[in-house]
């Protein structure tokens, strides 16, 4: 029996503005909102219920992957999923459970927190993101985490010592890491990857698992899952050529799977069921493999080229994150990476003096025999998001002026280490997305510990960050590049300008009282109270919103306490808001019309068809067409009315205004329209759920699924397929469906 274990590691780095806690719009993940969204869309969520076709391709099974792989999800993309797609989160913890049930140990690992290269960290920061990663395990999943996932694999002496007192029973290598198995030298051969090993620290050890870098290379860039069926043959022609070794095993990028390899998430489902039919092959994980089969020898791990810890990304050890040490991802030929060390040093430099604040304060506020590093280890139930500071900090003082305090020295040291996330140095230039966040977390780090010191801790900064140049002239250097990124107006302030328009143009429904880390606490008559939820500081504002003579809002911002005013225009907020702004507007425009007036409205369509029929050139620009486009707007709108859900009217004015982007709309309608349908699917979804689905309901979808069909337009039926799946098994029956409707519907979503 040779057991095969698929790791996955699952990362993004945090990608939030630390001055309002908010992701902000990236244009280069179009058509999602952020990057987080698009490998959510494109690999996270299909690889949680995966097809699994047959040769017509027709769905025979769905299946969540995560039960058979390994895997480790970063924590800062966990705290993602966990507010953007909770639903996805139940699936990871169904996993587990599966995973455990079937092998007595959990398919996933916990990872270093927030993505530092750990032997490049103080002791100190050590403890804290492996406490911090296992607290986060803990939150999510519900237990201890028994193997860690260290950032590009990237490992020393002192960081095993880490693991090991944390209770960490095993980690995952390249099989260059090593360099000698119990004394014998390598000579360059990578380590044998069909079993466990010991690799010990200055006065632990714990167990290593060395991947087969044959197929994590040809998985990751030999496209090997173009073909499950051809993997699947080179996996048992590896066996027999290996004389059926205890353990086969590979560790990639979990993006490979579904995002840059597409369908990789299905080629993964068709490869496990091929496994799993195999009685000489098993999927598992490490936990089981390391119970049977505990290591008895012991790997000598390099230290790379400066002493400091190798990594499985760079073949100096772990130059790439503190020199130019040559390693890159593409760019110019003529690019350097002499940045890297610059931007390091900023950190380090702003990181020292944050220590030395931070020791200070913590024990003028808890006594001289206070833990200052204890405290920022047990800050992690805070970081994980299973505790609310408050409650936390109440543990330690009841005075509210010196809770504030420690939450705003606590925040700030989180953001120290933000800073440090290894995606700001991996990349080409110093200019890219992953250094500019690195940068605006330490800014945020560096204003929030201001009025600790007399030091102008961002004039030091950006000072350092000036001697790191970018390979792009126009981009200049680093305090170039920070000053160019960092937000122009106070995170409180965009807080409150946000909360006033949303009260001055949203209707009820949309009134939110929540932007990012901000809550609001009062507001009424320009005045707006709010507080953030991670330094407990509280504001007190007056806000106002006109028109310039340009026609733009203009803002005035006041901060009642000192006096200080704060004027921006509406070219200033965020594409994020002004996205928000709009829908909110499009809301209430249309929240006046009844069914009346948008059947009306409908019904125009079928004359203004007409007229594209007879001339397109006739209405192209014209007053119908933007009432056209209106309808279409106020369409979506009425979806989200209840009484509309069942209604087959609005399916024949749905074909009309489907019918109408297919000839002359413009790609707004088109996403519209495009979007009218995926609610519509998301509400027949939620019926299923629910149990409130119909006979009358299976009518109405599949000929919503025939209108798509016939007008071009091609809806998200994932979830109402993972929906019905229960159905075709018989693992679920319903009353409310008759049996030919349900036969009728899982053809058409394609069941087999």
């Amino acid at each position: 029996m040779t057991s095969i274990i698929i790791h996955g590691h699952f990362y993004q780095p945090p990608r939030e503005n630390p001055f309002t806690g908010i992701v902000p719009l990236q244009a280069t993940a179009k058509p999602y909102d952020n990057w987080n969204e698009s490998i959510y869309r494109t690999c996270y969520y299909p690889n949680a219920c995966s097809r699994y076709l047959d040769q017509y391709g027709k769905i025979l099974d769905i299946n969540n992957n995560y039960s058979s792989i390994s895997s480790n999800f970063g924590p800062t993309l966990l705290s993602w999923i966990e507010q953007e797609h909770p639903a996805f989160l139940l699936k990871l913890r169904e996993a587990d459970r599966a995973g455990i049930k079937r092998t007595g140990h959990s398919n996933f690992m916990a990872q270093c927190f927030n993505h530092t290269i750990l032997p490049l960290d103080s002791l100190r920061n050590k403890r804290v993101q492996v406490r911090w990663a296992i607290e986060d395990y803990k939150y999510h999943f519900g237990h201890r985490p028994e193997g860690f996932w260290c950032s590009e694999c990237a490992i020393d002496p002192e960081t095993i010592d880490v693991l090991a007192e944390a209770g960490i029973k095993f980690t995952v290598l390249s099989p260059w890491q090593g360099i000698a198995v119990d004394g014998k030298d390598l000579k360059g051969e990578p380590v044998p990857c069909d079993r466990a090993f010991w690799i010990k620290g200055k006065k632990k050890k714990i167990a290593a698992f060395f991947y087969d870098p044959g197929y994590a290379s040809g998985i990751s860039f030999g496209h090997l899952l173009r073909s499950a069926d051809k993997l699947y043959d080179s996996i048992v022609e590896t066996i027999e050529e290996r004389k059926n070794p205890a353990l086969l095993h590979w560790a990639t990028d979990g993006e490979i799977y579904g995002h840059h390899e597409p369908f990789g998430d299905m080629a993964l489902a068709a490869l496990i069921k091929k496994i799993g039919q195999n009685p000489d092959l098993e999927i598992t994980n490490y936990g089981a493999f390391l119970e049977k089969h505990p290591p008895v020898e012991e790997v000598t791990l390099s230290l790379g080229d400066d002493g400091l810890g190798s990594s499985w990304s760079c073949s100096h050890g772990v130059g790439r994150w503190y020199r130019s040490c040559g390693c890159h991802t593409g760019g110019d030929a003529k690019w350097n990476q002499k940045w890297r060390g610059p931007l390091r040093i900023a950190f380090r430099n702003l990181e020292r003096k944050a220590n030395i604040i931070f020791s200070d304060n913590v024990r003028q506020i808890l006594g001289e025999n206070a833990d200052p590093d204890r405290l920022l280890e047990e800050y992690g139930t805070v970081a994980c998001g299973k505790q609310d500071v408050k409650s936390f900090l109440s543990a330690y003082t009841t005075d509210r002026n010196d809770r504030q305090t420690l939450a705003i020295l606590l925040d700030a040291m989180k953001n120290v280490m933000f800073s440090f996330a290894s995606c700001g140095w991996f990349f080409n230039d110093l200019s890219g997305i992953e250094p500019r966040q690195n940068m605006l977390y330490a800014a945020y780090a560096a204003d929030s510990l201001q009025p600790f010191t007399s030091e102008n801790l961002t004039q030091a900064l950006l000072s350092d960050l000036k001697e790191a140049e970018s390979n792009i002239a126009s981009e200049g250097n680093g305090e170039d590049i920070a000053r160019h990124t960092l937000p122009r107006i106070p995170g409180f302030a965009m807080a409150a300008g946000f909360f006033t328009m949303n009260r001055a143009i949203a209707v009820e429904s949309d009134y939110t009282d929540t932007y990012g880390i901000y809550r609001l606490k009062s507001i009424g008559s320009g005045s707006v109270t709010l507080c953030n939820t991670l330094t407990l500081k509280s504001y007190n504002l007056t806000c106002s919103v006109k028109k310039n003579p340009n026609g733009l809002f203009f803002y005035s911002v006041k901060n009642k306490a000192t006096g200080y005013v704060y004027n921006f225009s509406g070219d200033q907020v965020t594409d994020l808001d002004m996205k928000r702004f709009t829908s909110w507007v499009e809301r209430k425009l249309t929240d006046c019309l009844s069914g009346s007036p948008l059947e009306k409205l409908t019904e125009n369509i079928e004359n203004f068809i007409i007229l594209v029929d007879t001339d397109g050139n006739l209405v192209h620009g014209s007053i119908f067409h933007e009432n056209m486009s209106l309808c279409v707007k106020a369409f979506k709108c009425s979806l989200l009315e209840s009484g509309y859900v069942r209604n087959e009217k609005r399916l024949q004015h749905l074909d009309r205004i489907a019918l109408f982007a297919a000839k002359a709309g413009n790609k707004v309608e088109l996403e519209n329209v495009s979007q009218i349908f995926d609610i519509y699917m998301d509400i027949f979804s939620q019926r299923l759920h629910k149990g409130n689905f119909t006979d009358q309901d299976g009518r109405n979808l599949m000929n919503l699924l025939k209108i798509a069909r016939k007008r071009s337009f091609a809806p998200d039926i994932t979830e109402i397929q993972n929906e019905f799946l229960p159905f075709k098994t018989g693992e679920k029956q319903s009353k409310k469906i008759k049996p030919e409707t349900l036969s009728e519907l899982l053809l058409q979503l394609n069941f087999s």
